[in-house]
């Protein structure tokens, strides 16, 4: 089997695994009597620990050339994950089960995107990554969709997935160790960067504060319209449909295009998403936001990745891309507290609204900063 699909396969098993709990932890948490508010505090609160686990398992697999050792790692104790988060039922023992997380979400998902953009090289490179990502949709697909349709059970649906991490862990067992280069790498400091990086950043700060809303909080909206598990698990499973058909069309576009343009177009989309379900209160109409998620959240997981990566020397690509995702954990930690609390207090629907104007400001500050803005 070649590297290309050891990628992808792997790729696929570790979004079906994380899938379940990404989607399904705060609906677990509803079930079991946990308030939106308390919700958020924990979602935001874990999100605080991951941008530190982020930088800090960025850095370290760039300083010591260990990508892959820590992705083995990190799903080592996925595993172990699954089933402590089968077995919470208080308030703190979904605490301990968030800061669990925290810490080993970054392992794989953090490094993981460094490790195939390298493996993939230069050419074509947005078409391979999208492809690379298209396999994850599947996997969300089946993790998301598939498992809860056969089961019922978030619980079990959870120790299920199990199976693909044992899978995975053979699979990139089989990968080659990314290349190390001979000179000594420069570090990557925050205040260095380049301010189209800085830019960049600053606006999905933005729109990252919309996740929590786009995911956790709309899987618990449905649930409060009456949705059944297997009715969120057909609403997640159709993110994964679409995705798997825009994300390799989001590469190629890059490929073709400006990735500044594609990425302008997909965060004016986030807003309008995170708006819509504001306008539907029956659960089986919930798919109709979910039309835009090929385009939102698709261009923004590759172009965004892809671009930064080209901004930066070659052992530099897991350390930006860890600041990255520290930034969208950033915004999950605050975007997550404000979900809570307004939807506790004044519904869901103006948590909807309420949150979309605010992502809108991010689009037009990356706007103004890619088209207008000075460069260096």
């Amino acid at each position: 089997m070649t590297q290309t699909w050891i990628l992808r396969y792997t790729c696929l098993l570790q979004i079906a695994f994380m899938g379940i709990l990404f989607v399904f932890e705060a609906v677990r948490m509803k079930d079991l009597g946990v308030g939106e508010s308390t919700i958020g505090l924990i979602l935001g609160s874990s999100s605080g620990l991951l941008i530190v686990a982020s930088i800090y398992w960025g850095r370290f697999a760039d300083r010591k050339g260990v990508h892959k050792e820590v992705v083995l790692w990190g799903t080592i104790g996925y595993f172990v994950l699954v089933f402590y988060f089968a077995y919470c039922q208080t308030v703190w023992q979904f605490f301990i089960y968030a800061i669990a997380r925290s810490i080993l979400m970054p392992m794989i998902a953090g490094i993981m995107p460094a490790i195939a953009v390298k493996a993939h090289g230069t050419e074509q490179q947005g078409s391979k990554f999208g492809i690379y990502r298209a396999f994850g949709s599947l996997g969300f697909i089946l993790g998301t969709m598939i498992l809860p349709l056969i089961f019922n059970d978030i619980a079990l649906t959870a120790q299920v997935s199990s199976v693909f991490m044992v899978i995975s862990l053979f699979l990139l067992r089989r990968l080659p160790k990314p290349e190390v280069l001979t000179v000594e790498t420069v570090p990557l400091h925050i205040r260095t960067l380049n301010p189209l990086i800085k830019w960049c950043f600053f606006a999905m700060f933005f729109i990252s504060l919309a996740d929590p809303a786009v995911h956790g909080f709309f899987t618990a909206y449905a649930r409060d319209l009456g949705g059944s598990t297997r009715l969120l698990g057909i609403l997640s499973g159709s993110s994964g449909i679409i995705a798997f058909f825009f994300l390799p069309a989001m590469g190629m576009a890059i490929d073709r295009y400006r990735p500044t343009l594609i990425l302008t177009i997909a965060l004016f989309c986030q807003p309008v998403r995170v708006f819509l379900p504001s306008l539907i209160d029956d659960p089986n109409f919930l798919w109709i936001p979910i039309l835009l998620h090929g385009i939102c959240w698709g261009g923004i997981e590759v172009v965004a990745i892809v671009y930064l990566s080209r901004l930066v020397e070659e052992d530099q690509k897991a350390s930006v891309l860890s600041y990255y995702m520290a930034v969208r954990m950033l915004g999950n930690l605050v975007g997550a507290s404000i979900c809570g609390y307004v939807a506790e207090n004044f519904g869901y629907v103006m948590m909807f609204q309420v949150i979309s104007s605010i992502a809108l400001i991010g689009a037009f500050i990356y706007m103004w900063s890619a088209f207008f803005g000075k460069r260096e």
